[in-house]
């Protein structure tokens, strides 16, 4: 029998320690491949189904019929309900799907299967399909951005999911939201509440200043959900605009269908105000205008080597001031 989860363990983030390989087989083990094929969310005309996803290799199945799959298990519960054959798919899919999303290529795969997944399960209290799946989950599908390919001696790589400074056609770009975006509010959406301390704290713990460059932008651009009552993930900006938003995360309306499809759905908060004021009270403690200033002089020193990181360092200075304001910080 393989040994269960340390949970005091499991639920910090360290760089280079991503997905808990017991829990990854736990799922495994407990998903057997559906007898039936995964349809689309389209039910206007004829059907598709993702056949290719019944071979039992899975490095077999086509890039493509991943892609459409994985969004219509984001899509789907929004538009049409939940039904079972994309519960069974999605618990099928999720444990399989994780070792691709060590590549940077995967990261829409990765962002919309958390997407998914908060779209079968709305409400963190719900039943769950045995006992420590939530556990497995967030132990797994929630570590991927501490994955080994993401990290080089404590620094982003830019290999896995979580990309650092970006360089575009507008200049250098750095973004908060994307697959980091997306892990983030998956653990602060799931965990149980006492644990959310001791997660954040490692969160912010973590000494690369591009990653604590992400994360003061993050909780700038996450201020729909993190302080405002009845906002949605749709509410979000996305990555374009600097935003804290991921792919497919415009699908979640907090009810299957939702609230536009069927009036008579109840609409469950993204976040409770428990969970709120819980990372509100956190960020307090850990984060301070003190710190904040400590990290713009270290990005000051990086301008001297890099002079496009100006830009960057105005939104971080933009943030900083929004923060210190929304959260009282001292």
């Amino acid at each position: 029998m393989s040994k269960k989860i340390d949970r005091r363990r499991a639920l910090l983030w360290e760089p280079g320690v991503g997905p808990d390989t017991d829990a990854l087989h736990r799922l495994e083990k407990h998903f057997r491949i559906p007898a039936q094929p995964m349809g689309e969310a389209w039910f206007m005309g004829e059907r598709w189904l993702y056949t290719d996803l019944l071979d039992k290799d899975s490095e077999r199945w086509p890039a493509g019929e991943i892609g459409g799959a994985v969004n219509s298990l984001a899509s789907g519960p929004g538009c049409f309900g939940l039904r079972q054959e994309w519960t069974d798919w999605l618990h099928f899919l999720v444990p399989r799907l994780l070792a691709r999303c060590d590549d940077w290529r995967w990261a829409d795969i990765y962002e919309s299967l958390v997407t998914a997944f908060m779209a079968q399960y709305p409400d963190e209290l719900a039943e769950y399909p045995y006992e420590g799946f939530l556990d497995d989950t967030l132990a797994t599908l929630g570590r991927v951005p501490m994955a080994a390919a993401n990290w080089k001696d404590g620094q982003i790589a830019g290999c896995g999911v979580v990309q650092p400074i970006e360089i575009t056609r507008n200049g250098p770009f750095l973004s908060c939201g994307g697959s980091f975006s997306a892990a983030l509010f998956l653990n602060l959406m799931y965990l149980d509440e006492e644990q959310v301390a001791r997660w954040l704290a490692s969160v912010l713990a973590i000494k690369d200043p591009i990653w604590r460059i992400k994360t003061v932008m993050w909780v700038a651009q996450s201020k729909p959900l993190l302080l405002e009552v009845g906002k949605q993930p749709l509410d979000l900006k996305y990555e374009p605009d600097w935003g804290s938003g991921w792919h497919d995360c415009w699908c979640l309306h907090g009810s299957n269908p939702a609230p536009n499809v069927d009036p008579s759905q109840v609409v469950l908060p993204f976040l409770g105000v428990r969970r709120q004021d819980l990372f509100r009270s956190e960020l307090q403690q850990r984060l301070s205008q003190a710190s904040l200033e400590s990290l713009d002089a270290e990005i000051a020193e990086m301008e001297q080597a890099v002079p496009e990181m100006y830009g960057i360092r105005e939104m971080l200075d933009l943030a900083s001031r929004e923060i210190i304001r929304d959260y009282l910080l001292g």
